[in-house]
Parts: C-alpha cells; structure tokens; sequence
C-alpha cells in the first residue's frame, strides 16, 4: 500500500512539472485505422494531456470510437466545409488554454514518446513551434516529412526526396522554415497572439501562413525527428477536388500580399505576377489550360478582397518582431517550382494520395493524352495565323516580288504549257515551265477558283510547312515536342520576310523543307525514324525504299518545276545532317538514304524532263538556278542572320530567344535527342553561314534572298528546341540537382522572347506585306502601251520577271506588258537577241547613241521602266536605287520620252517602237544585219499588226504595198503566214527575227502552229506525271505502321 501511494505520488508530481498539453484532431470519416490513431495517443508517456477529436460529420460514430480507444477524450462537432485551419481555430474561443496545442491530422499515429520529446525540446530551444519526423505508415523506413523550407515567393519545398529512406541523416534537430500542419505542437500563447489560422485560407497552405508568421514575431520554427509520426495520407473529401489547386496558389499569394512589408512587398509582389504569368503561359503551350485558369482565379481571388488584406496587414504589423530582411535571409535562394517541376523531388504539399511525383504524372499525361495538347496548339496556332493574315484572307494578297497574280484562266494555263511558245523575254521557242501544268491541274481541283489558289500556294505555306514540322516531330512520341518545334517554326521570321519581300523561293522552301527532311530521315532510319542509333519511336512506318523514293521524288519534282534553287538547299540541307551526325558522333543510314535522296533527284528530273533538257543542260549556269541578283542592297549581317532575321532591324533583343533555345539539349538531351539536336545546330549554323559567306561576297556566285537561306536555319533550330523540351521532360531528372535545373526557366524566356515578335507582327493584319502594288500603278499606264515589250531595269530582288545582269548589279529583263503576270516568272534561255539587247543597253551606257529607241525597236521594245522600290509609296518595300550614270544614259537619247509614274517607278516610251509584229518598208529587215540596221540613222516606217489572241500567237493586218512583214521574234519556221489565203515562207530578219516578204497587197494572217512532236513530248511527260501521281497514292495507301 504504502509503494503504492508513493508511486502516485511521484506521478502526480511529474505531471504538476509538465506543461499541459491539448491534442486537436481533426476528424472526417475515419475508417479502422482511427482506433490505431487514438491507441497511439492513449500509450503517450507524457501525463499532462488531453486530447480533443473535432468531427466534421456526426458525433455518434466518433464517439463510440474515442470510448473504446482513448476514453476521457472529448468529441465536439465542426463544419465541414469551413477546411481545416478554421476547424482547429474553434479551441481560441476557450476562456482557458493549455501551454500547448498539438495539431494533428487523422491518420497520423504517433510514437509513444513523441509529444514528450517535442514539448522537451520546446523547453530546452524556446521554440515555439515544433514538428516531428514524419514517415509513411505502411513503411516506417520511408521518410515523408522532415520539416520544409521555403523561398521568397511562398513556394515549400521538402527536405527529403520522394521515396527517401530514413537513414538517421535527418535524426539532429534543426530549425526550418516550416512544419506541416500533419503534426504541430504550437506553443498556446503563440497561437493565440497570431490569431490562429488564416481563416480565409480554409484547406491548402495555412500551415505555411502561420510558420511565417511565427518568425515575424519572433518565434522559433524547429524539427524534432527523434519524435515520430506515421502517416497514411488519407485525404479528407474536405481537401479533394479541382479547386485545390486553385486554392493552393490563392493562400500562397494570400501570404505574399500579406506578410512583406511594403519595401519588400514593392519588389517580391510583381516577381510573384510575373512568374505566375510564365506558368499560365507555359500552360497554354502544353495544353494544360487549367494553369491559365489557376492564375486568373488565385490573382482575382485575392485583389477582389483588398479589405480583408489591408486587415490582415495590420494584424502582422502589429505583431512583427524581425525585419524582412531576416526573414529573407532564412528563405532559400532561387524559385522553387523549379526545382519542384523538373526533379524527382516532391512534398506533402503536393501529394495526391499517389507515389507517382507531380511532374512525372503531367509528363505521363502529356504521353498518353496528346488530344489537349494538340487541340490547343491548333487552336492558338490557327487564331494567330488567321487573325495575322486577315487583310490577306479578305481582300487579296498584293502583287510584289515573285508573287506574281495567276492571271491566265484553267484552259489558258494548258494551252500556253502545251504550246512551246513563250511569250517571256525576246520570245521562246521551246517547253514551257512545268508549273504551269500543276497550277492548271490544280485550278481543275479548286474549280477554276485560281485566285484562292494563289492564296493556298502563298500564304498556305506558312501552315504546311508548320504541318511539316509536327509530322516529322510525331515519332518522338511526345505532343509537348511537336508543339514545341511547330510553334518555334511558326516563330521564325523567315516567312514573314518573304512574304513581305515577296520571296516566293522562300515561301516555297518554308513549306516543303520540313517534309523533305521527313522523308529523308525515314530514309536513314535514323532513330526514332528507324533503328538506326537507338529504338524506333511511335507513328513509324515500316520501310520500303520503293515508296520512300516514290514520296520524296514527287516532292522534289513538284518544288523543282517552281523554285529549283530549293532543290539546291534541299541537298545542302542532306549534306548538314550527315555532318551533324558526324559531330554528334550518332550514326545513320547514310549509304540508304543517298541512294533514295539520287533515285527521288532522278525521279524528279524525269517528272521535269523536257524543260530541264531546254532551260538547264542546253545552258548550265549559276543563274539559271540562282537568279541575276546581287549583293549590293544586302544588308545582312551574321548577328541578324542569328537572329534569323532577313532583313536588318537593329539590335532586337528578341531574336536571340532562338538560339538560346537550341543551347537547352546541348546541356542536357540523351540518345537520339542529342543527336537530332546536334543535326539541328548543323542546319542552323549552315543558313546562317551561307548569309554571311554571301553576303561578304567570298563565293563565286550569288546566293539568293536570306530569307531564303534561313529557312533551313529556321527548321534547325525548331528541331533542337523540340528536342531540349524532350530533354526537360526526360533527360533533366537523370542528373544530380545542379545548375541544370536553371535550364526550364532560361528556356521559357527564351521562348516567349521567339514567340512575342510574331504575336505582335499578327496585329498588322497582312504581316508587313505593302498595301500598295506596282500592278496598280503600272496598269493606268498600260492603256498606251499598245501591242510591244516592256523592258525593265531595277535589282532582281524588286523585280517580278527574270531577266539577266546588266550593269554589274542590276538585272533586265523583258515581259510582254507592264503588270506581272505568271508566265513572266521564268525567263527562257539566252538567245542571239539577249545579247543584242545588252549590246545596245552598254552602247547607250558609253555614250555610243542618242538613239536607243532605234536599236530596241527591232527586239519589240516599246518602253522602258526603271523600278527602284519593291511596292510603291506610301507602302514600305526594299529599295534599291538605280545608278544616276543608267538614269543620265536614258535621258539622253532622243527617240526615248520620260514620265515619273510614282516616286521610285519612272517609264521612258519608245518613239521608234515596231511592236510586236510590224509591217515594214520592203529590204530594210531581212537580209539584213543588226549591226548594218543600227549603224544607219533613219528610222524604219512601221504600221503595226493586230493581236487576235491573248496569247500574242495570231496576228492580222492590211498588207500595203512595197512592205514586208517584220515578227519580233526568234526565227522560226512554226509561224504560219498567208496574204489573201497564199502561204508565205517565213525569213531570218536582222541576223535573228521572223520575217516573211511577198509582192502583193491584201490581208496577211500570221499565227503560230505548235510542232506535233513538242505536243507528243508534253503528252508523254503528262503521262508520266499521273503514273507516279498513281504510283504514290498506292504506295502510301499500303504503307503499315511498325507495330510497336
């Protein structure tokens, strides 16, 4: 008896030396486990205690659990819906209050000896706030939580990793910034002094709220691991749905805007706006919409309750015992959501009841569910692309440049293919462009609706070639790579320059480069494309070397028979892979993709064949490929070309977004992505390269536009960014925690520095193309032009014909009237009269004759127009001003009249002008020479023919006496003549026209008749078109996917 009292006594005497401490727990529909949770409870060693269980749903149930497990304990009900924090604030309406509040969740079993050691601590440190070392309940060896700290933007971040296992490295105590509210011992006058929880917080982020507000008043904030915790993780119904998230950055911003002071509030509070803003636009980029949607809400929530922040500043001010410089400085340096977002690291801030981490559930969800990621990309894609081109889309796209109008009707485009006859240049006799074919099968399939066709062949390769890049991207199996490649190549300027300059050859090469590359890197079965250096990805198909040279040729005879010089670009651009795959030190099918590459260059060569025979084998020039362009307006230099920007538009810091871009999987990609990255910063630095080898002048020929040679730049480039995005996702967590973890972020501002300059190009309307054209002005103009050539006379790039160099820099070139048309695009091959042409051209130059009209006026020449400006004023356009010494040249010859049509365009007529067709007086053109004709002075008496077609191919007239029939035209036999239904036999005039001479009067009939072998060759190369047309459709149609 007498032990016994006196072991009662010395019990009672311990527990009158320990403070009183209070367990709050927060009920919500418990299940087996909770009497586990009470027995921990009860089996404590601490005596001083009580334990409280608040109930968010009927007493009764509850009730009869605390009976059995921890009788003594008292039951209160709370509301539900009021969230945690709120809940635990109903003991602050006590009259009396304990030394502490231990705060816990209900699935967290406590260690007989933890509130011991948290309370011993408290006392010994003076900390006023102490959590416990928290491990995983099914696994106590599995660390869950140990404390967190956070940075200045109110983002925690745990101590231990995901799956870490308790090794006794965290078992010494330590301060830390926060402790979560899992398990909370609270020092009572703290807690009451703070005012509790932030009821305006509910659920997510309160316990964050009230450790920062401890260290204000000066409190301690510290970790005892030697107390544990087990915990379930059991999420409430209270803490489950789509707001939760929403909630989460509502109290986090809520904390920022009330606990800074102003001179810190002043500089956190719009880093806070800003990175909130970079990851709602980071989520519109990946397809998850509800980040844009979390940042308007959270922003919203808080600014829309200005009273309740303004109140609960005053609270704090009131209490604040340390600066926000101290504060500061127990914060971590850096952002968080960083090191959050791309490492395996994860916190019980941000748990979902799973062991999969956050990023790696995005990353799954990112995989396997490309539909809202896609959908979104083509959603912005296609509000961007209409709303920027609108002006283009309703009215029409202006005539500058190489776009020229497709000015001939379905029927009229096969007539002028089929004919041999060109009416470009001095005339033609020979096979017309191919492209003319295609554009009239193509006006068949649009329904004879040619101007929208023009529309689809120049504004729609902007999306086709955007198209490209998702397609060749699709293998790597992720939706956020092809949205990243789609949308940099979208970005680039490139397309919008040569729109703008009216670069056809770039446009073209925009669209088409990116297939071509598709094909070529089937070809190689290259990985992903092939097995090739690594696995094959998804959305490969099996190989078959029959139809890959069946796909790549006809691509490659389409883009020939419009811009050969991208045919050009195309194997420089196969050169730079293999060199990129050299670097990179990856292998690739190199033997089987040449082999495709020639098979599909002779497949297109064969598709071309008859033209290719008459423009290019019969007189290989650099020119006849490159143009007759010059580099005297160039102004690119290698910064712009870096920036990818053709044209020179100062030091904007915006371009330089795009190589950043291409620095990220440098850093960081793995397997195939680093070696599609390497072959990426080959096409990247080859454009730029050949920009400035160019523009220096160090090549022997000249290279066309920049926006032009940036194309493949352009394509590099989006490729290496889409592959840093795959090394984000994949490859970033392969590395220890480090200075890549800085790369995310350096890329999203290199992103929206790429993207920012074309999302403000789109409000323009018409991206930069000029509202005015040279077709306008020149047609008032071309009333008196009458039946005759236009010669014209500016740099290649201003000028919509082809023609040939003139004046070192300059180009001439001749078309049959003075709008641009079509067919003016191709220049025929140089023939006799070419040169005559610039023989005369530099004898006026030398002062050798006042009468130039004279020496043009047997070539057909009836004006002459100096263009300076790509489009006229007040439009913007290139400028390219035309030496006084061709200007003074002009002025000075007699036969020649001068008219300024606009500021930039001036026209000289012709007063000697024959036309196209002329009589003449009878011995004064056949049988004569060119150089006899121009040495005498006296022009030649003319009366003009009548053109009876549009296409200048039937002529008629009153034939007088004493004349004969002088055609401006290339000799050639296919010219058909009769006077009074007698045949005449056509004559060479002046060393290279058509003449015919006869000895009566009456009325002459001339008209051309096409050779029936040139129309048999045009029907077999139609043939050959629809045979591989066929063998295509086939082909592709029995393509199978490999089966993964």
């Amino acid at each position: 008896m007498e032990e016994s009292s006196e072991n009662e006594e010395i019990a009672n005497e311990e527990e009158v030396s320990m403070p009183p401490v209070e367990i709050v727990v927060v009920a919500h529909n418990p299940d087996d486990w909770f009497g586990e949770v009470l027995t921990s409870l009860a089996v404590q060693n601490y005596l001083n205690l009580k334990v409280t269980i608040l109930s968010t749903g009927p007493i009764e149930p509850i009730q009869q659990i605390a009976d059995e497990y921890l009788p003594g304990s008292e039951v209160l009900e709370v509301n539900p819906n009021h969230g945690f924090g709120r809940n635990l604030n109903a003991v602050l309406a006590r009259s009396e209050h304990p030394a502490f509040y231990l705060f816990c969740h209900h699935d967290v079993s406590l260690a007989p000896d933890a509130v011991r050691l948290m309370v011993e601590e408290s006392l010994r440190s003076n900390a006023a706030i102490i959590g416990p070392k928290i491990v995983n309940w099914d696994r106590p060896n599995e660390l869950l939580d140990v404390g967190y700290n956070m940075d200045k933007l109110g983002y925690p971040i745990g101590r231990v990793e995901m799956g870490e296992l308790d090794q006794e490295q965290y078992d010494s105590v330590s301060e830390v910034f926060v402790v979560s509210t899992t398990a909370t011992l609270v020092r009572a006058d703290l807690f009451l002094a703070l005012g509790g929880f932030d009821e305006a917080m509910g659920m997510v982020g309160e316990d964050v709220d009230l450790c920062w507000r401890a260290h204000l008043a000066g409190a301690r904030v510290m970790v005892v691991p030697l107390a544990i915790a087990r915990h379930r993780e059991e999420i409430g119904d209270y803490q489950i749905g789509a707001s939760k998230t929403l909630n989460r950055e509502r109290h986090r911003l809520r904390a920022v805007l009330s606990n800074y002071g102003p001179f810190h509030s002043f500089r956190v509070i719009p880093q806070a706006f800003m990175w909130s803003l970079i990851q709602a636009l980071s989520g519109i980029v990946s397809g998850n919409l509800s980040r844009f949607r979390t940042f308007l809400g959270s922003w919203a929530w808080n600014l829309t309750r200005p009273r309740s922040l303004l109140q609960r500043r005053r609270e704090i001010r009131l209490l604040r015992q340390v600066s926000d410089s101290q504060i500061r400085s127990i914060q971590i340096r850096g952002l968080v959501p960083i090191k959050r977002l791309f490492t395996s690291t994860e916190t019980n801030f941000f748990r979902t009841g799973t062991t999969r981490s956050r990023f790696g559930l995005f990353l799954d969800e990112i995989r396997n569910g490309p539909s809202r990621v896609s959908l979104t990309f083509l959603a912005a894609f296609t509000t961007i692309f209409l709303f920027g081109s609108r002006h283009l889309v309703t009215r029409t796209i202006p005539v500058v440049g190489d776009l020229v109008p497709f000015d001939l009707g379905v029927k009229e485009f096969f007539v002028v293919w089929y004919s041999g006859f060109w009416q470009s240049g001095i005339g033609y006799e020979g096979t017309s462009p191919t492209a003319l074919g295609i554009v009239g099968t193509l006006g068949v399939l649009f329904w004879g609706c040619l101007g929208f066709l023009r529309l689809v062949m120049t504004l729609g390769m902007i999306p086709i070639g955007v198209l490209g890049v998702w397609f060749f991207l699709k293998p790597f199996s992720s939706s956020l790579i092809r949205t990243m490649g789609a949308a940099i190549y979208f970005a680039a300027p490139v397309s919008y320059h040569s729109l703008s300059n009216g670069s056809w050859d770039g446009l073209i090469l925009f669209g088409c480069l990116p297939w071509a590359l598709l094909f070529l890197g089937r070809a190689s079965k290259s990985s992903p494309f092939g097995p090739v250096g690594g696995l094959v990805g998804a959305s490969t198909y099996e190989t078959d070397i029959f139809r890959e040279t069946l796909t790549l040729g006809f691509l490659l005879g389409v883009v020939l028979s419009f811009s050969p010089v991208s045919i050009v670009t195309i194997l420089a651009t196969l050169v730079l892979l293999c060199v990129g795959s050299v670097v990179a030190g990856w292998p690739i099918g190199f033997s089987r993709m040449t082999l495709i590459f020639a098979m599909s260059c002779m497949l297109a060569a064969a598709l071309n064949l008859p033209w290719i025979l008459d423009n290019f084998v019969a007189e290989p020039s650099w020119t006849s490929i490159f143009g007759t362009r010059s580099n005297a307006g160039e102004s690119i230099n290698i910064f712009d070309a870096l920036r990818l920007s053709a044209d020179s538009a100062g030091n904007s810091i915006f371009g330089w977004g795009f190589p950043v871009l291409g620095v990220a999987p440098l850093l960081l990609a793995r397997g195939e992505r680093w070696a599609w990255a390497v072959r990426g910063w080959a096409l990247y630095l080859g454009g730029v390269a050949a920009v400035w080898l160019g523009g220096m002048g160090y090549l022997p020929m000249v290279l066309p536009k920049a926006e032009t040679l940036l194309v493949p730049s352009a394509l590099g480039i989006a490729i290496t960014a889409a592959m840093g995005v795959g090394a984000l996702q994949r490859d970033l967590q392969t590395y220890r925690f480090g200075w890549r973890q800085l790369v995310p972020i350096t890329t999203v501002v290199a992103f929206l520095l790429a993207v920012l300059p074309t999302l403000g190009s789109s409000f323009s309307g018409d991206w930069g193309m000029p509202d005015d054209q040279l077709n306008t002005v020149l047609t008032i103009q071309e009333e008196n032009l009458g039946d005759g050539r236009v010669l014209w006379i500016g740099d290649d790039d201003v000028l919509a014909q082809s023609g040939q160099q003139f004046a070192g820099d300059f180009t001439v070139a001749v078309s049959s009237n003075l709008r641009s048309t079509f067919v003016d695009r191709w220049r025929p091959p140089n023939r006799q009269a070419d040169h005559l042409l610039l023989e005369s051209l530099n004898l006026a130059m030398q002062n050798g004759t006042s009468n130039l009209g004279r020496l043009l006026a047997p070539l057909g020449i009836t004006d002459i127009v100096l263009v300076e400006r790509s489009a006229p004023l007040p439009s913007k356009g290139l400028v390219f001003e035309i030496p006084e010494s061709i200007k003074l040249a002009l002025s000075r010859q007699l036969d020649l009249t001068k008219s300024e049509i606009a500021p930039g365009i001036t026209r000289y007529e012709n007063l000697s002008a024959l036309g196209f067709a002329a009589f003449v007086d009878s011995g004064s053109t056949i049988g004569i020479e060119f150089r006899e004709y121009a040495a005498e002075s006296q022009n030649i008496l003319a009366a003009r023919l009548i053109s009876v077609d549009k296409f200048g191919k039937s002529y008629e007239g009153l034939l007088p006496s004493d004349s004969e029939l002088f055609l401006a035209f290339p000799f050639s036999d296919s010219w058909r003549a009769s006077i009074n239904g007698e045949d005449i036999q056509p004559q060479v005039s002046l060393d290279w026209a058509t003449g015919f001479s006869y000895n009566q009067s009456g009325l002459v009939q001339l008209n051309y008749e096409t050779d029936s072998k040139h129309l048999l060759v045009m029907a077999l190369q139609s043939v050959l078109w629809v045979v591989a047309l066929f063998g295509l459709l086939r082909a592709l149609a029995t393509a199978r996917r490999v089966a993964q």
